[in-house]
C-alpha cells in the first residue's frame, strides 16, 4: 500500500510537465465547491466525490444522490449539468460512486458541440485507527465528444457535413488522509493515462489537484488547494464553510488565475439538501450561478 501511494505522488509530480488541452475543460460540478473557491479535493465528502477525489467515497456510509446546473459565466448558449451518486456496499468491497456530466454549446435549439462524461469510481480505506485514516480512490471516465453537422451550402443542412463523434477512456486516482478528524490532505490526478480524442488526437486536459482542509471548530471547514492544469499557470483555490443552526451552511472563497470571489449557501432538512454557489467572472466575464439539490437515505445530504 505504501508503494502504491508513493507511486501516486510521483505520478502527480511527473505529470506537471505535460501539456494542457481544451476539450472537457474543468467546470466545477458542485455548488458547494464553487462557493468555497472552487476547491474540492480535500473536502470530497458528498455526492460529487467521484469527480473531485474518488478517495473521499470510502468514508461515506449512506447512499447519496445529487445534481447541479449552471450556465458558465452566464452565457446563454452554454448548458452544463451534473448528476452524481454514492453507493456504499456495507463491507470490505468499499464504496462506489457514479457521475454523469454534460456540457453543450447550443444555438437555435441545436447542439453545436456536446461533451458527455460517464464516471464510475471506487473508494476504499487502506488504513484506519483512532486518529488517522488513509483512503484511496480510482475512477474511470468514459468521454464522448460530438459536434453538430455544418449548415451546408443551401443553409438548410441537407448537404452539410457531419463531423461525427468519438469516445475515449480516461483514468483518475485520488488519495485522502485524515488526521484526528480535523485535518485532511487530498491529492487527485485527472486523466493520468493521457487520453486523446478525435482524428487529430486532441489530448484531454490532465490536471493535478492537491489540497489541505482543517476544521478548527465543529461545523467549520477551511480549505486551501492548488490546481496544476499542466502547461498553464498554477491556480490556487481557498474557501470556508460554516454550518449554523437549523441546517444552514454559509460558504465563501477565492480563486486565482483569473482572480475570483465566490460565495454561496446550503440548507439541509432531514435527508434533503439545497445548494447555491456563485463565482465571479474574473473581471471580463459575468459571474456563474450554480444550483443543486441532493438527497441522502438514512443520513444527511452534503
Amino acid at each position: 500500500m505504501r508503494k502504491f501511494t508513493t507511486l501516486l505522488l510521483v505520478l502527480a509530480l511527473g505529470l506537471m510537465a505535460l501539456p494542457a488541452a481544451a476539450s472537457f475543460d474543468n467546470v466545477t460540478v458542485s455548488p458547494r465547491a464553487r462557493a468555497m473557491g472552487e476547491a474540492g479535493v480535500a473536502v470530497a465528502d458528498d455526492a460529487y466525490a467521484a469527480y473531485f477525489n474518488p478517495a473521499g467515497l470510502a468514508a461515506m456510509a449512506d447512499p447519496l444522490v445529487a445534481g447541479s446546473y449552471v450556465r458558465p459565466f452566464g452565457m446563454s448558449f452554454t448548458d452544463f449539468a451534473y448528476l452524481g451518486g454514492v453507493l456504499p456496499t456495507g463491507g470490505r468491497a468499499g464504496v462506489f460512486g457514479l457521475g454523469l456530466r454534460r456540457f453543450a454549446v447550443e444555438y437555435g435549439g441545436v447542439d453545436l458541440s456536446r461533451e458527455t462524461t460517464l464516471t464510475l469510481a471506487h473508494g476504499r480505506t487502506l488504513y484506519e485507527d483512532m486518529h488517522t485514516s488513509m483512503r484511496l480512490g480510482l475512477a474511470a471516465n468514459l468521454y464522448n465528444l460530438k459536434y453538430g453537422p455544418t449548415v451546408g451550402s443551401d443553409g438548410a443542412g441537407t448537404d452539410g457535413i457531419d463531423p461525427g463523434s468519438d469516445t475515449v477512456l480516461g483514468l483518475d486516482a485520488g488519495l485522502l488522509v485524515t488526521v484526528r478528524e480535523r485535518t485532511r490532505l487530498g491529492v487527485a490526478i485527472k486523466n493520468l493515462n493521457n487520453p486523446q480524442i478525435g482524428l487529430d488526437q486532441e489530448e484531454i486536459g490532465q490536471r493535478v489537484h492537491g489540497g489541505l482542509a482543517y476544521a478548527p471548530y465543529e461545523g467549520v471547514w477551511t480549505t486551501l488547494e492548488f490546481e496544476n492544469r499542466l502547461g498553464q499557470d498554477v491556480v490556487y483555490h481557498g474557501g470556508m464553510e460554516v454550518v449554523m443552526e437549523r441546517g444552514l451552511a454559509l460558504r465563501l472563497g477565492v480563486a486565482t488565475n483569473p482572480d475570483k470571489l465566490t460565495a454561496g449557501f446550503g440548507y439541509r432538512w432531514r435527508g434533503m439538501q439545497i445548494d447555491y454557489g456563485f463565482s465571479g467572472g474574473g473581471g471580463t466575464l459575468d459571474g456563474s450561478h450554480q444550483f443543486g439539490v441532493g438527497w441522502a437515505w438514512g443520513g444527511e445530504a452534503r
